[in-house]
């Protein structure tokens, strides 16, 4: 059995961007598998939309990296950083996502230089955080999670979502 969340479309700052996630919760571990996303990105003019693609989808990952795992953690009492390399830090990994389908609108070029390109360096990071951790805490709180889901913090690791869902301190 899984726990099902959907957020259709989060409006972001002035873009007129649209941020899709399907996602599935497992109740028993309390681990969170996005299984589709989907954007539309306003990028001005697209000189090379395979490039664009790549740098919208790889900061999506990034956002979903902050929202589910990337945490610093440093100990207690020495205030010593515990988390300090790749190889006790939490990163995005390739099979925390199934599906793309990003799309790109370049019906307003950018006014302000001659080639009517825009940034879009960041625009994949900049929703896809909050869209995960919408639609997290929306299936939470459909599942019965209530005042616990509207206090998770990031990032949203498997044991903060069972405790959540189960009504337990993490």
């Amino acid at each position: 059995m899984s726990v099902n969340a959907d957020i259709t479309t989060c409006q972001i700052g002035g873009n007129p961007e649209s941020r899709g996630w399907a996602q599935e919760i497992a109740p028993d571990t309390g681990v969170v598998q996005v299984a589709s996303y989907a954007s539309v990105n306003d990028v001005g003019r697209a000189i090379n939309p395979t490039i664009v693609i790549g740098q919208l989808d790889g900061g999506a990952v990034q956002g979903l990296g902050q929202a589910l795992c990337e945490q610093m953690v440093y100990e207690r009492e020495s205030g010593q950083l515990q988390t300090g390399t790749l190889m006790d830090y939490a990163l995005p990994r390739v099979d925390l996502i199934q599906r793309f389908n990003t799309q790109l609108d370049q019906s307003t070029p950018c006014l302000t230089n001659p080639l009517g390109v825009k940034g879009v360096g960041e625009l994949g990071t900049i929703g896809a955080t909050p869209a995960v951790v919408n639609a997290v805490v929306d299936a939470l709180q459909r599942a019965g999670a209530g005042a616990r889901a509207d206090q998770l913090q990031m990032p949203l690791t498997s044991e903060r979502v069972w405790s959540a869902l189960h009504g337990r301190t993490a």
